[in-house]
């Protein structure tokens, strides 16, 4: 058969780009083609016209020197290093100063012709406008919250400029953080400012569930699947369809429902238990652990496959530990609703007792800090918080902030226990398994399951 041949003349690609003009005027992005040595603009479409604010009569036979000088001088550089290096471009960000004053951005690719071997030049180059991104990116840098999250330290800031940028997408986010971060927030917080934000927010806990029921909450079933299923019943993909699912702890998944959720992350197709029906789902995965996913994926334990389709895009939620400045911020935030709640008029903290909060560790971070003030509101009488309305283990903190090592019958918080005795015991893994009595080596395999950095503890 013989192979066919695309254009390779100037007046073929002409023709091509012509004959495409109506697929060209309906993109979003900005599109030129320069086809000749003297880098005279042989087509445009109309959003560069928009972009440039010129007729494309103004745009088209004109030299590209000229209108991007003018323009968007940065494109020129961009044209330039592609016909210099004869290597295209991607995603180059140029920013633009109007004459009002304002900013507009640019995410600038270029594609090479490489078919006209008989011209010097042929490059088609694209530009994407991300203005209203970056205009929001930048306000969402200059806030103290970012819908119900709370923070102004560095490391939030972050998160909220992220959060920002990927809102729209569809692909899926993976959030790690210690138990008590805020993880099911973050994920609230991006379905609610996402365009799927008047659809469904399915929360799944997966540890809750036993694993002879995951499946059907999951995947659903249909009348007669097993013993007991006497109707249909949709599960949580179709509950969310059109919306977000949010796996929460699906480090603890077992590997047979791992291959089933990797199939329908994959096919986008639901199939209900007892039933062959293919049902199609439209669903953003978002999902979070407190454990190390790629630790447990060395011991055969997680799909890596699994692994890297829910972690398109990571989001590392800092302990609140480590951002310390955001303290202050979270404690009017707990003092305003908590005297809306209690009917209470709280106004303020004792400066003794705002020092000790500030300076805690936190080993069970935003969780246990909320639980901390409900404590004190509880006690107090009058419109401040002081010390003897903390817990006991806020309390009885040394001058470092960290706190008692746990009662050893408290077996329900095995993450925050297991910092506490390090804490106590300076990092020491020997004396903090003294303290939770266990085996150091179990200590060590508990560490590497929730995350815990071996010098954890240290020079506290």
């Amino acid at each position: 058969m013989q192979k066919t041949k695309g254009p390779s003349t100037f007046s073929e690609y002409i023709k091509k780009f012509d004959e495409l003009k109506t697929v060209f005027d309906s993109l979003p992005d900005g599109i030129v083609a320069i086809l000749d040595a003297d880098m005279n603009i042989a087509t445009a479409n109309k959003a560069i016209s928009e972009m440039l604010q010129l007729p494309l009569k103004n745009i088209i036979g004109k030299k590209a020197t000229k209108i991007f000088k003018k323009n968007i001088p940065g494109l020129l550089e961009v044209l330039k290093e592609t016909i210099k290096t004869k290597k295209e471009v991607r995603n180059y960000n140029i920013e633009v100063i109007t004459p009002s004053g304002d900013a507009e951005s640019y995410l600038v690719s270029t594609a090479i012709i490489k078919e006209l071997s008989d011209l010097d030049i042929g490059v088609v180059l694209i530009l994407h406008d991300i203005s209203e991104i970056t205009r929001l990116r930048k306000i969402a840098l200059q806030m103290d919250r970012y819908g119900e999250i709370i923070g102004n330290s560095e490391k939030m800031k972050d998160i909220f400029a992220l959060i920002e940028t990927i809102k729209n997408y569809n692909s899926s986010v993976i959030i790690f953080g210690e138990t008590g971060t805020g993880k099911e927030l973050i994920a609230r917080t991006i379905h609610n400012v996402s365009h799927r934000k008047n659809s469904p927010f399915v929360p799944v806990n997966c540890s809750a569930l036993p694993y002879n029921l995951i499946e059907s909450e999951l995947f659903g079933y249909v009348k007669g699947a097993f013993t007991g299923a006497d109707s249909d019943r949709p599960g949580r993909f179709n509950v969310a369809d059109g919306g977000t699912l949010f796996l929460d702890e699906v480090g603890t998944l077992h590997m047979d429902t791992q291959v089933k959720l990797l199939r329908v992350l994959q096919e986008k197709i639901v199939e209900p238990l007892g039933s062959l029906k293919k049902i199609p789902v439209d669903v953003r995965i978002l999902s979070a652990t407190n454990r190390d996913l790629f630790e447990l994926v060395s011991k055969g334990k997680f799909r890596a496959d699994l692994l890297y389709r829910l972690k398109v895009f990571q989001i590392d939620l800092p302990p609140l530990r480590e951002r310390k400045e955001d303290i202050p911020l979270l404690l009017d935030f707990f003092i305003t609703r908590l005297n809306r709640y209690y009917k209470k008029n709280v106004v303020g903290i004792s400066s003794r007792a705002k020092d000790k909060l500030i300076n805690y560790l936190w080993p069970g971070n935003i969780r246990e800090l909320e639980n901390a003030m409900e404590h004190a509101f509880v006690l107090a009488d009058g419109p401040i918080l002081e010390m003897k309305h903390l817990p006991s283990e806020l309390r009885h903190a040394d001058k470092n902030g960290t706190p008692p090592p746990p009662p050893k019958s408290d077996l329900s918080k095995e993450e925050e226990n297991i910092k506490r005795a390090l804490l106590a015991a300076k990092g020491n893994r020997t004396k903090a398994a003294e303290m939770l009595d266990m085996h150091r080596a179990s200590l060590w395999r508990k560490m590497r399951e929730f995350r815990i950095d071996k010098g954890f503890g240290k020079n506290r």
